[in-house]
């Protein structure tokens, strides 16, 4: 009864023996052997059975003489007749007198599984780095083709890829080039593109520099709103220390340059208002910008201003009385406006940070 048991125990557990001798002679086996062993191949000698032994041998002598209390081997993988394949782990332990107890056990459920895992860990691993290149490129070309805040907030969610907008109080920059069309006549079309990237990174670098978000090159001309999309409670104070900059760094570089580039000077307006702050365009295509008349404004009173002078409205004014200083300017009548708007010529600025920190990196 006993032995009936065991035999079925043996059974469902997938478990079968041998026994040898200190020679490595079988002289007993049992269990589901027969599962791992065939039994017309069943040789007298168990390195014969099992060649994962041969070389073993001292090994298997430390376990004999009780110097070793066992010796396992893992994942030993048989093709049965019916093209099955098993995974066998190996238990061999000191038996009786001088004998050998070698147990076979059936782990095939767990290798298969640990197969599986490992595979799926690896492709989990592949996944997540193509997903770190993607993110990487998708990062690397938002840098280049769209605001660099602007692109920070869509990958962060906080805004959303839809068309419509909010009204915000912003500023608004805009940086124009004088004499521009004038001096691209005398040059190749490779002078040109030299040229206005020349300029238009020396305005777009201080702009980035004080926190604005350039939204639009318009030619030779850049836009850029501060107060979006981060709000920034000295917005009018950002974008005049932006349009100083490009004038002080741009007069810099053309006392400074040994190229073959023509000078050219800036003129810069600044206006503050509410204006709608979102993504503007068609279906297929969006873009972050500013719209409303607080941006018209702006782009009259840049058009208005003379090379190396920065000019603001009104409201941006009043937003920034303390620390600038300004000096009125004749009423203008803008086209398109049914009154007249004052202008303010800025003379300086109590914090010239921005300046001096470009310069250092010139």
């Amino acid at each position: 009864m006993h032995q009936s048991l065991l035999q079925l125990l043996l059974k469902e557990k997938k478990i079968g023996f041998l026994v040898t001798d200190d020679k490595f002679l079988i002289t007993e086996y049992g269990g589901e052997y027969a599962m791992f062993v065939d039994d017309s191949n069943l040789s007298v000698v168990a390195t014969d059975i099992i060649p994962e032994l041969c070389g073993c041998e001292d090994i298997l002598g430390d376990v004999l003489t009780g110097i070793l209390p066992q010796f396992q081997l893992e994942n030993l993988n048989r093709t049965l007749p019916t093209g099955e394949l098993l995974y066998i782990d190996l238990t061999i332990l000191s038996h009786g007198q001088s004998q050998l107890l070698i147990i076979f056990t059936d782990n095939t459920i767990v290798a298969t599984t640990q197969q599986t895992l490992t595979q799926q860990r690896n492709e989990l691993s592949l996944t997540r780095h193509t997903l770190i290149e993607t993110n990487q490129r998708i990062e690397y070309i938002l840098q280049y083709y769209v605001p660099r805040e602007v692109g920070k907030a869509l990958m962060e969610d906080r805004l959303i890829p839809k068309l419509g907008g909010e009204e915000r109080e912003i500023t608004i920059l805009f940086a124009d080039l004088r004499n521009y069309t004038s001096t691209s006549e005398h040059l190749t079309p490779n002078q040109t593109i030299e040229m206005l990237h020349v300029y238009l990174d020396i305005a777009t670098t201080a702009i980035a520099e004080s926190g604005g978000v350039v939204v639009n090159f318009i030619g030779d001309a850049v836009m850029a709103i501060f107060n979006a999309p981060d709000e920034q409670p000295d917005h009018a104070h950002r974008a005049i220390r932006a349009g100083l900059a490009i004038q002080s760094i741009a007069a810099i570089y053309q006392q400074e340059r040994d190229d073959d580039i023509p000078p050219l000077h800036f003129g810069v307006g600044i206006n503050t208002g509410k204006a709608i702050i979102g993504n503007i365009g068609a279906q297929w295509h969006y873009q972050y910008t500013a719209i409303g008349d607080t941006v018209n404004v702006a782009s009259r009173i840049c058009s208005h201003a003379r090379p190396n002078e920065v000019l603001i409205g009104s409201d941006t004014h009043k937003h920034t009385e303390n620390g600038v200083t300004a000096q009125p300017l004749p009423p203008i009548k803008f086209k398109g406006k049914s009154q007249e708007v004052t202008v303010y010529q800025v003379v300086s600025l109590e914090d010239d940070s921005l300046i001096e920190t470009m310069k250092k990196g010139l």
